[in-house]
């Protein structure tokens, strides 16, 4: 769990017996790809790290799969909408790849942030930061055009170029497919200093 440990750490100083209470709290869990980490009706209990793999979090309309988030490597993952209203999750969560998460029960999270001040301090970031996520990606839905949608992604979320099939990336964008490929042909010529994160990106995934 070093890598949880050192996620942690840039949000506050850990003391020893802060990282033995994490280290009691958390287990690891193992999903296959095509796994859900929480299915469509289920009730949100628990918050988990990545350590390892990708996951998608969606929502139908009309039978369709839109793209809200993905949750790659260093990030908590959870249902957040779900998990604090502890109504049945619209929105289910799935890995598109094989992955290892780090869980804590939503039970030893609240036991973990009344013995520690570092877990309160921690656990309030995590809100901030998921609050944050939520209103930039819901802002750039409503004010960016497609060709900055695609530029933002490919500058925040480089590694999921090579990971993520293109009819998902356009679901996450809001668009379709033959729109994404117009788009990142488009930006590619007019950004030729783009082309660098662009470049080894398996031709199958677009």
């Amino acid at each position: 769990m070093e890598d949880l440990k050192a996620y942690l750490v840039k949000i506050s100083p850990l003391t020893q017996e802060d990282w033995n209470l994490t280290l009691q709290s958390f287990k690891e869990e193992k999903y296959k790809k095509g796994d859900y980490f929480i299915k469509e009706g289920g009730y949100s209990n628990k918050v988990s790290f990545v350590s390892k793999g990708l996951f998608k979090l969606y929502y139908l309309v009309e039978g369709q799969k839109k793209i809200m988030l993905f949750f790659a490597e260093g990030q908590f993952l959870t249902d957040y909408f779900g998990y604090l209203t502890q109504t049945p999750s619209i929105r289910p969560i799935e890995a598109l790849e094989d992955s290892v998460v780090y869980t804590i029960t939503r039970d030893k999270l609240n036991h973990l942030i009344e013995a520690s001040q570092t877990w309160s301090k921690i656990a309030r970031i995590m809100a901030e930061r998921a609050y944050i996520i939520a209103v930039q990606r819901a802002n750039r839905l409503l004010h960016d055009d497609f060709d900055t949608r695609f530029i933002t992604f490919m500058a925040e979320y480089p590694s999921l170029l090579q990971r993520v099939p293109q009819y998902m990336l356009a679901s996450y964008l809001d668009m379709t497919p033959e729109t994404l490929s117009r788009v990142k042909k488009r930006t590619l010529k007019n950004n030729p200093s783009l082309k660098s994160i662009h470049e080894g990106i398996d031709p199958q995934l677009f």
